[in-house]
C-alpha cells in the first residue's frame, strides 16, 4: 500500500447527514466547492452507507479548523444544505489525521471503525505493525485518525474490493488479539459504506 502519511492535512472533519436524493445533493455539493476552498478545506472523500445510499458521510481535509468551523455555522451553508436536499442536522467529528494510504480514484467498499484506546502512542505502534495483516486480509486502502474532542478515541477507515473482505477482517481473531495487545478499551463500532467521488482542491 502506498502511504501518503508524510503529506497529511493539519486536521480533518467527517460530516454525516441524510439527503433526499444523492445525485441531486452531489451536484449541489460540487457546485459549492469554491466556498469550501475559501473556508480552508483542502479536499473531500464521500461515503454512502451500505444500508442507506442517501446517508452520506463526507471526509474533509482541513487546513484551518477555525475557518472551517465558522463556515459550518454560517447561514449561507445552512441555506445551501437545505437547497440541495440535506434532510437532517449533520453529525460532525473533528479529527487529527495520523496515517493515510487511501485509494481516492475509484469507488470501493469501505469500513469506518471507532473505538477507544488506553494509550494512543502504543495503539499507533500496534496499528503500524498490523500493515502485513491488513494486506493479507485484502485491505487495499486505510487511514487512521485521532478524535480532537476525545484523544482516547480513534477512527480507522479501511477499503477492500468487497464488503465480505471487510467483515472477515473485522471478525478475524488475529485482528481482535492485535487490538487487545495495542490497548483497545472498547468494542469497535463499525459502519459500512461505498466510498469514492473524491477530489483534492
Amino acid at each position: 500500500m502506498s502511504d501518503q502519511s508524510d503529506s497529511l492535512p493539519p486536521a480533518a472533519m467527517v460530516a454525516r447527514y441524510p439527503v433526499a436524493d444523492f445525485d441531486t445533493w452531489k451536484k449541489g455539493f460540487e457546485d459549492n466547492q469554491s466556498a469550501r476552498e475559501a473556508a480552508g478545506i483542502l479536499g473531500h472523500h464521500i461515503n454512502r452507507a451500505e444500508d442507506d445510499p442517501n446517508m452520506v458521510s463526507t471526509y474533509f481535509a482541513v487546513s484551518d479548523v477555525d475557518k472551517a468551523r465558522e463556515f459550518l455555522e454560517s447561514d449561507d451553508l445552512k441555506a445551501i444544505m437545505k437547497e440541495v436536499g440535506v434532510t437532517g442536522p449533520p453529525e460532525i467529528a473533528w479529527l487529527s489525521p495520523v496515517r493515510e494510504a487511501v485509494i481516492w480514484d475509484r469507488e470501493l467498499p469501505g469500513m469506518m471503525v471507532s473505538h477507544t484506546v488506553a494509550d494512543f502512542d502504543k495503539w499507533l505502534e500496534g496499528y503500524d505493525a498490523a500493515d502485513e495483516m491488513r494486506e493479507s486480509a485484502g485491505i487495499i486502502g486505510h487511514a487512521a485518525n485521532r478524535s480532537m474532542d476525545d484523544p482516547s478515541r480513534v477512527l480507522v477507515y479501511h477499503q477492500a474490493e468487497s464488503f465480505d473482505a471487510l467483515r472477515s477482517f473485522l471478525a478475524d481473531p488475529g485482528l481482535q488479539a492485535a487490538m487487545k495487545d495495542a490497548g483497545v478499551t472498547s468494542e469497535p463500532e463499525a459502519t459500512f459504506h461505498i466510498g469514492g467521488w473524491a477530489n483534492m482542491y
